[in-house]
């Protein structure tokens, strides 16, 4: 992964893979290691020979797509046309699924676990993630479409993770989105990102402004404990933090939270909320990151950018892990809605009431 960056971003890797590769170079101490399967390995067995068919998988799949053009222009009823391509997609779904992979690949693999993991495969616990090329556009984001196979630990499951990693494109929702928004949806290249499970005690997101001061110099933070947190829906510990100073915006209010577990899979726990979830060591770590990351990226990415970030990332025993910084949008539309202004109540602020009036 340190290899990678965003100029690879549809060319060898996804863009999660090298996104995250950048960030690594950027941030060497804070982003965990990891290893990418491009989207060549999964061409090389594409075209191997499918059983049961006279071909590869690969022109099985494009001699579905070709029948798939035939039967619109014949006329044929978008139905039936959707229905066949579904039968199609499930048969090549299992062989990849089914599909042996090469020996020197396997070879590779755990060679690349020990080199860059320090460990063998089958020891540490990683994520899978699916990364292809046809994520991040500006038409289709394709964020969840994909398989991701969380805190995953013998070489068994991380071999057969693989195919079920380059099959999961094919599955119904999937394909439905991409013949949605794209036209050209058959040429689609998983490649995977392995990254280590952080175990993390707490998590959450941090956006480099302060949404309710309106100050750019502030930071704002949610965490929850465990892994995932402060997601959609979670009464996250919410702060505002300055240079010198932090309020407590909202306590946590979350009693549930899982862990990563080094034996694979997660664990919940329960908590209680006598005890804040961020520390004061943490908070000056976050304004230290903050303040690297304003200047960093910028210079790095040779942009122009000034905005907030969005920020995801945990603590492990005080350490500091970052996950993903992606530039922070705010929606300005909705400031100047006149829907939103109809409903905002108009105060004035400069006038007097006695205090012997009725309201």
């Amino acid at each position: 992964m340190r290899t990678v960056n965003a100029k690879d971003s549809g060319k060898l890797c996804g863009p999660k893979a090298a996104n995250l590769g950048q960030l690594k170079q950027m941030f060497p101490d804070q982003v965990v290691e990891g290893l990418v399967i491009p989207f060549g390995i999964f061409k090389t067995h594409m075209d191997q020979k499918m059983p049961n068919t006279d071909g590869t998988y690969w022109e099985f799949l494009n001699a579905m797509f070709a029948k798939a053009t035939s039967m619109r222009t014949d006329a044929k009823d978008e139905k039936l046309v959707e229905e066949y391509q579904l039968q199609q997609l499930s048969k090549l779904r299992q062989a990849i699924i089914n599909m042996p992979l090469s020996d020197s690949f396997i070879e590779q693999l755990k060679s690349q676990f020990i080199s860059i993991f320090g460990q063998k495969i089958g020891s540490v616990p990683v994520f899978l993630r699916s990364d292809t090329n046809m994520e991040d556009l500006k038409e289709f984001t394709g964020a969840g479409l994909n398989l991701t196979l969380f805190n995953i630990v013998s070489e068994n499951t991380i071999i057969e993770g693989i195919k079920k990693v380059w099959a999961s494109p094919y599955t119904e929702r999937s394909f439905k989105w991409r013949q949605k928004y794209l036209s050209n949806p058959e040429n689609v290249y998983p490649s995977i990102l392995i990254i280590p499970s952080v175990d993390v005690d707490y998590s959450g997101v941090m956006i480099t402004k302060g949404i309710n001061s309106g100050n750019d110099e502030d930071l704002t933070i949610a965490f929850s404990k465990g892994a995932g947190g402060a997601v959609d829906g979670q009464a996250a510990e919410t702060r505002l933090i300055t240079a010198s100073t932090t309020k407590l915006l909202a306590p946590s209010r979350e009693k549930h939270y899982i862990r990563l577990p080094k034996t694979g899979g997660t664990k919940e726990y329960y908590t209680t909320f006598e005890t804040p979830i961020v520390n004061s060591k943490n908070i000056d770590q976050l304004r230290t990151i903050a303040t690297k990351i304003k200047k960093t990226i910028p210079k790095q990415t040779d942009t122009q950018y000034k905005g907030a970030y969005d920020v995801e990332l945990g603590f492990k025993d005080d350490k500091l892990w970052l996950f993903q910084i992606r530039p922070f949008v705010e929606n300005k539309k909705a400031l100047s809605s006149s829907y939103l202004l109809s409903i905002t109540p108009k105060i004035e602020y400069s006038t007097k009431l006695s205090l012997t009036t009725k309201l």
